[in-house]
């Protein structure tokens, strides 16, 4: 029960430093931290918990944006789920994939929110400008992957109560010997 409270937390501090963020740099321009910590989570921690901290992430970014409510909720429980699908096949702990796997999902997630904001105010299909913006914010966060990813399997290891993220020991038991 502490390791998802404490995903929550540390959740709900990237989104004020994700608002923070927003005031200083045009939201394409900046890393999505939130949609990151959603990412690492499923990495890390992966199973219900860290879908219902996905879920309460996306409605807390709702409540506090001013979006439509659940519309991060949604995007961030499909970005959730997707990254777990992922993990099946890909090595999401190595750089290469994670960063890949990253920019393309921004794309879809964009392209998502862009398509459920303007179906929800009457309006059908995506401008130019918004393709441009959607490309630089999958190039920033895939620099900002791995390190935020990083930050977040640590964070979960510490909170399970593991010394070091990722080095697990091997425990081996002895056999009795037959004589």
């Amino acid at each position: 029960m502490r390791r998802p409270v404490g995903l929550l937390a540390v959740g709900l501090a990237v989104l004020l430093v994700q608002g923070a963020l927003a005031t200083f740099a045009p939201p394409f321009a900046a890393p999505d931290l939130l949609f990151l910590v959603a990412v690492g989570t499923a990495v890390a921690v992966g199973g219900a918990e860290g879908l219902v901290v996905a879920a309460l992430l996306g409605y807390a970014m709702d409540l506090l944006t001013g979006a439509l409510l659940g519309q991060h909720a949604l995007l961030l429980v499909m970005a959730y789920g997707a990254t777990r699908v992922a993990s099946l096949q890909l090595n999401l702990l190595r750089a290469a994939p994670l960063v890949v796997f990253i920019a393309v999902l921004t794309l879809c997630y964009d392209l998502g929110h862009a398509g459920l904001t303007r179906l929800m105010r009457g309006s059908v299909g995506l401008e130019w400008s918004d393709l441009g913006h959607v490309a630089v914010h999958a190039l920033v966060n895939a620099v900002f992957a791995r390190p935020a990813v990083g930050a977040v399997q640590r964070c979960a290891a510490l909170l399970a109560g593991d010394e070091e993220a990722g080095r697990r020991t091997l425990r081996v038991e002895a056999r009795g010997r037959r004589i």
